[in-house]
This record gives structure tokens, sequence and C-alpha cells, in this order.
């Protein structure tokens, strides 16, 4: 009988360890990062975190945010780089005080709150979160439109510039349109201020959430008399009014006024005098400018 055959070698690989996969999709990531292609470089850093957390790959995953001008999401990354990187990885980026300075400039801070649970918070459009919001949002810095939405209450809106590095505290309060309407006042006049009810003066166009019924306003312009009226608004509706103050009369056309200056001299000293009308004028034998009611007495 022959020998029997060689028993068949195992070929299988074994395979690869978490760590082993990550590193590949590092790599990955790097070749994508450094053609630029951003999205498969931020999947692939993520799915090699996911794998072996290392701290080097949310530095990498936040310079591609940075680049995109994705700041909170580059802000975020950095930050927790810095705090989970050993020092040896840490003096590798001699300059990450830098970036997270650079980084912190372009994020602002927003504590939102309100009367009404379940609200949808839309930041630029888009949704954020609903109420109440557990954390401050992280947000980038710039032109913002600020809403929260609530079935049955009228929707609350803010138009503001979110500053980078600071904090803005919102108070989103709504009205149920049960009980509630809207108030708007306009002004052609420039620099208008409004004011309605009790609450500050604000700049017209002026927009307040009021309960049903009467509500006092007043409006206020430089060089023009403050007007005040009282404006109705009813349960679930939108009043919109435009106001403009009254021009303030030119002085000479009060029921008083300088008429003139006149000189005289007594006992060798010069005494200057001022003309004072005694009627109105625009009523009756009114006198014209320069003019008096009795004669100079010269002494």
């Amino acid at each position: 009988m022959g020998a029997p055959p060689p028993a068949a070698a195992d070929t299988a690989a074994a395979p690869a360890s978490p760590e082993e996969r990550a590193a590949t999709l590092k790599k990955q990531g790097d070749a994508a990062m450094d053609a630029l292609r951003y999205d498969e470089a931020i999947d692939a850093y993520t799915q090699a975190y996911a794998l072996s957390p290392d701290p080097a790959l949310l530095y990498n995953r936040g310079r591609v945010h940075q680049a995109r001008g994705e700041w909170p999401a580059a802000l975020a990354d950095l930050e927790r780089f810095s705090h989970d990187a050993t020092p040896e990885l840490r003096q590798r980026v001699p300059k990450l005080d830098e970036l997270l300075a650079e980084a912190r400039g372009h994020v602002a801070t927003v504590t939102i709150t309100s009367n009404v649970d379940g609200a949808r918070v839309l930041v630029r459009k888009t949704q954020v979160g609903t109420t109440p919001i557990p954390s401050p949002l992280q947000l980038d810095s710039g032109p913002a439109t600020v809403e929260v939405l609530a079935e049955g209450f009228f929707d609350w809106r803010r138009e503001l510039e979110l500053k980078g590095g600071a904090t803005t505290v919102l108070v989103a309060q709504l009205g149920t349109k049960s009980t509630s309407g809207i108030l708007r006042v306009s002004a052609l006049t420039p620099g208008t201020r409004v004011r309605i009810d009790e609450a500050p003066a604000s700049s017209a166009p002026a927009e307040a959430i009021v309960l049903a019924g009467v509500h006092r306003v007043v409006i206020h312009a430089d060089g023009y008399d403050d007007l005040e009226t009282n404006v109705v608004v009813g349960a679930g509706e939108t009043k919109e009014v435009t106001l403009e103050p009254e021009k303030r009369p030119a002085l000479t056309s009060r029921w008083w006024f300088w008429t003139g200056v006149g000189v005289v001299v007594v006992a060798g000293a010069t005494v200057t005098y001022a003309l004072l009308t005694s009627k109105p004028a625009d009523k009756g034998d009114q006198f014209q400018p320069g003019q008096v009611s009795a004669p100079l007495m010269h002494w």
C-alpha cells in the first residue's frame, strides 16, 4: 500500500481583530481626507472609532468637520480628543490650544426654555430637539432664526445674531390660540419705538402675543408727539395695525413764541430785550414776527 496523502493545509485566514479593522478604516479615512472626500472620511473615522476608541480618530474627524465648516461637531471632537489623549499623543499636536480657541470662537451656546412641553425647536429651519431641551445647544455662530412650534399655540420666532464664544438665553413663551392673539404694530416713521401694555419698548415693527381683549399701545419717535391708542385683539386673531406719531408743531406755531430782540440805551447802559406776543399765532388778528401788541416804552 502506498503512503497516505498529506493532509490539506488549513489556508483559511483568521478573522481580523477590531483593532486591525479599525486601522484599515483609518487608512481609508486618511486617503479620503487627502482627496477631499469629506463624507467618506467622516464615515471611515466614525466606523473605526466604534471598533477601537483611539483618540487620534477623534482628532482626524474633528479636522474633517473643521474643513467642512461644521464648527460645533469639530469642537466636540477636538475637546474629546484633548480630554482622552495621552500626554504623548497631545504633544504630537503642538497647536491644539489654538485649534480649540478657533473652534470655540465659531460656536455659540444657546439655552432654550418654554412654557410648553413637546414643542419643536428649529434653528435655521432644522429641528434640533423638542422642549424641554435638556442641555444647552452648541450652534454655529452668525445670523439665525429660532422657532418654537406647538399644535394649538402661536408660533414663537426670533431673528438674532448668535455670537461665537457667548451664551444666549431664550425664553419661548407660547400663547394658546384659545385665549390669546398676536398684535403687530408698524410705523412708517424711522426710529419709532413701540410699547405694548407694560412691556419694554422695542423698535417698530413690534409683535407680541397677548391675551384676548383691549391693549394699550404707545409709539414714540424723536421730534414727534407720542401717540397712544387702544387695540382690541380677539382669541386666535393676528391683529396688524400701522400707527404714525404726530409731528410736533414748530415753535412759532404755538401760542407763544419769541419774536425778536431789541436794544435800548438806559442811563448810558445798553439793555437787550426780547419781545413776546400775547395772542395765538394761528387765531384772530395775530401779530407778525417782529411786531408787538403794545408800543415800546423808551425811558
